[in-house]
């Protein structure tokens, strides 16, 4: 089902991770876990790679599926 959690604990699928720009338009990755708030994500950001993070959750992706519309 789409809606369970993934074996892999990848930190892009991460509950809480904020990926922003920072100044001069690097990417900044940022944990919002209330134990890390602002901190830097552990990582690794590489697509077959899974994080050690103790604070990994899994974060559902919210896709509409074909005949629902998106919300604005």
């Amino acid at each position: 089902m789409a809606d369970e959690p993934l074996q892999e604990r990848i930190a892009a699928r991460c509950l809480y991770l904020r990926t922003t720009l920072g100044t001069g338009g690097d990417l900044l990755n940022t944990c919002q876990h209330i134990v890390r708030d602002g901190m830097k994500c552990v990582g690794p950001f590489l697509d077959d790679a899974e994080t050690d993070c103790g604070l990994w959750e899994y974060r559902p992706r919210l896709l509409p599926t074909v005949g629902q519309q998106t919300p604005r």
